[in-house]
């Protein structure tokens, strides 16, 4: 009996998740353009010498850059896009 109204409870639900599904449009995304935020095309000479870099992901990384108080500059990079993000991360030394 138990096993009985689990599943007519299981099918009900899964045919109400289907019953409100309702299909994505598809668009054709080749060549479209994605704007990732403001972007640089250089290292400006200002963030210091460059120390390290880290991954994030397969086509993003961190470069790290010590400045000449020892602080650190954190900045991200697109590898796949060739761009430089504006944000940094600073952290001062004491």
């Amino acid at each position: 009996m138990f096993r009985n109204a689990t599943f007519l409870l299981a099918t009900l639900s899964l045919g109400l998740m289907l019953s409100a599904c309702e299909r994505i449009q598809e668009r054709d995304l080749v060549g479209e353009q994605i704007d990732f935020g403001p972007k640089i095309d250089n290292v400006p000479l200002e963030y210091g010498r460059l120390v390290s870099t880290a991954p994030l992901t397969p086509y993003t990384a961190v470069l790290w850059f010590e400045q000449a108080d020892q602080s650190l500059i954190g900045v991200r990079v697109n590898v796949a896009r060739g761009t430089i993000s504006e944000a940094v991360v600073k952290i001062e030394r004491r």
